[in-house]
This record gives structure tokens, C-alpha cells and sequence, in this order.
């Protein structure tokens, strides 16, 4: 699965968005090796983070100036976030980016990390991992959910893995990643 992850995504071409009037924000997407399944990894946000408070989401966060670039952003929250060092992990293509309901850009990097891993999670920001096989993201039906903030009101994408609701953009990039795979149009 690996070498078909390195392949389809080599030869994707990301879409960018202008996001001037957006808050600029980049993930990490892990993908590892775990008891002979690939598995994509997830956190689940703490509380007392400020933005997408309990939710499922990738490693990442907001652009800094010192950053330079989306990728070294992903990298940098990813760290922060759950410990993974720069050198760890081998980014293998991006997806497009995309816009939020909340009023973020996003930049997905997709990333092959070593497992067992001696994840150090942020307090802070990280409740605890999920790892999704691959295989099940591959065949889960999706639904379209209502979703509401700041008073507008529009519809979300959602997948349930053992109980755990993923949702909005980081189902949307999960469903990409899938059609990636699958060799399906963008």
C-alpha cells in the first residue's frame, strides 16, 4: 500500500487556493505501518484548544511568518503537537487545499512516519491518537451532516470509525485521499 500511496500521490497535481483573506493553516496526513495494517493517524483536539474544540483532526496548525513555507508549518505543529521529529517522517505529495467552513485554507501534506513511534502528545492540544486503517476508509459509506458556526448554516461530510465522528475537513481530505487511491477524477 505504500508504493501505491507514493505513486498515485507523485503523480497528483495539488490545486492551491488564494487565501489572503483566510487564515492560512497546513496539516500533516501520517500514514504508518501498524500490526501489518496501514493506518492513517488522527488526534483527537482537547477541549481547551482554541479553534475545532474535541474534534478529529490531522497534526497541524496556523501559519507563522517564520515558518517560510505550508510544509514547514505541518511539520512544525506535528512536532508540537505529538512529538514527530522533522527527520521521521517522509512527505510523499500533498492534496489540494481547502477552504473551511470556519474561515481557514488548509495545506494537506501526506507523510509516511515509522511505527512504533515514541509519540509525545501536547497536553494542551492533543487528547489522544486514533489510527484508522486504511482499508476501512476505503470502503466506509460517508454521510452529509448538517453543520452550523457563527450563525450560517451549510452541510459537512462525516465517516464513524469506533464511535468517533470525522468530519468537516478532515473527512473531506480523508474522502480525497481515498479517491487519490483509488485512481478516481478529482
Amino acid at each position: 500500500m505504500m508504493d501505491l500511496l507514493r505513486q498515485r500521490l507523485s503523480a497528483f497535481q495539488a490545486s492551491s487556493l488564494d487565501g489572503t483573506e483566510r487564515m492560512r493553516a497546513s496539516v500533516l496526513i501520517p500514514i504508518l505501518r501498524k500490526d501489518g495494517e496501514t493506518n492513517v493517524l488522527l488526534t483527537r483536539r482537547t477541549e481547551t484548544v482554541k479553534y475545532h474544540k474535541g474534534e478529529i483532526s490531522f497534526p497541524g496548525g496556523m501559519y507563522e511568518e517564520g515558518d517560510g513555507d505550508a510544509l514547514t508549518t505541518a511539520v512544525r505543529e506535528s512536532m508540537e503537537e505529538i512529538g514527530l521529529k522533522p527527520g521521521d517522517v517522509e512527505i510523499v505529495g500533498r492534496l489540494n487545499d481547502m477552504n473551511t467552513f470556519t474561515g481557514f485554507v488548509i495545506t494537506p501534506y501526506v507523510g509516511i512516519i515509522p511505527f512504533p513511534y515514541d509519540f509525545i502528545l501536547s497536553a494542551a492540544e492533543v487528547s489522544y491518537l486514533i489510527y484508522l486503517p486504511l482499508s476501512y476508509l476505503m470502503t466506509v459509506d460517508y454521510k452529509i451532516e448538517p453543520a452550523e458556526f457563527k450563525g450560517k448554516n451549510g452541510q459537512a461530510p462525516a465517516i464513524y470509525y469506533e464511535g468517533e465522528r470525522i468530519w468537516g475537513a478532515t473527512c473531506r481530505m480523508l474522502l480525497q485521499l481515498r479517491r487519490i487511491l483509488r485512481d478516481e477524477k478529482i
